[in-house]
């Protein structure tokens, strides 16, 4: 494998750069991405060697504390771009039953998470799948995962996600995401897990 064949590359985003207006701008998201997102991938291919073919995933479990950083935040931001949608995506049926058993409602689970964002540290926030398969809310630090669980859909509390569109208005941040969220990726992510050999 050839050095720069084992080089990860920023991904491309999977919608337009501008189709969160008018909730998150343009000028946000290229923020996020162009260079928040981007300098992890960089910074993780200057610590690898040129003959490392692991995965990110693998990447984000590795002894190395700065490759395991930089791997994890990478991997969660592709994470979190597809937990975002262009257009509303409504709860899909099943997701929103069990969304009811756990939170009492939809409405319930926006309120609980709004409050989470608002008052967690800088890291993550996290709707996941939890060990017996009930629904939850978890934060994990920069560069790591919530452990023990699954995600379904995340959301960053990094500056960089809200700064220019919000200030320090995490509310606010959390509220021009809610329509945005990929409810349909979360219930994927859900299957996939339930098919995952033990």
């Amino acid at each position: 494998m050839s050095h720069l064949a084992a080089r990860f590359e920023l991904p491309a985003l999977p919608f337009e750069r501008h189709s969160l207006e008018p909730g998150v701008s343009r000028a946000q998201v290229d923020l996020l991405y162009s260079h928040c997102h981007r300098r992890h991938i960089d910074a993780l291919n200057a610590a690898l060697p040129p003959e490392d073919d692991r995965s990110l995933a693998a990447l984000a479990e590795a002894g190395d504390e700065t490759v395991r950083h930089h791997a994890q935040e990478a991997w969660n931001l592709v994470f979190f771009w597809h937990g975002l949608n262009a257009r509303s995506v409504d709860v899909p049926g099943a997701l929103s039953r069990r969304i009811d058993a756990a939170f009492g409602g939809v409405g319930a689970l926006q309120y609980q998470w709004r409050q989470q964002v608002q008052s967690s540290a800088g890291g993550w926030s996290w709707l996941v799948e939890g060990p017996r398969g009930e629904l939850l809310l978890a934060t994990s630090a920069p560069g790591q995962a919530p452990a023990g669980s699954t995600p379904l859909l995340a959301i960053t509390l990094a500056e960089d996600a809200y700064r220019i569109d919000h200030a320090q208005q995490r509310g606010a941040y959390f509220d021009a995401l809610w329509p945005h969220l990929n409810w349909e990726y979360a219930q994927l992510n859900s299957e996939v897990a339930e098919r995952a050999p033990d």
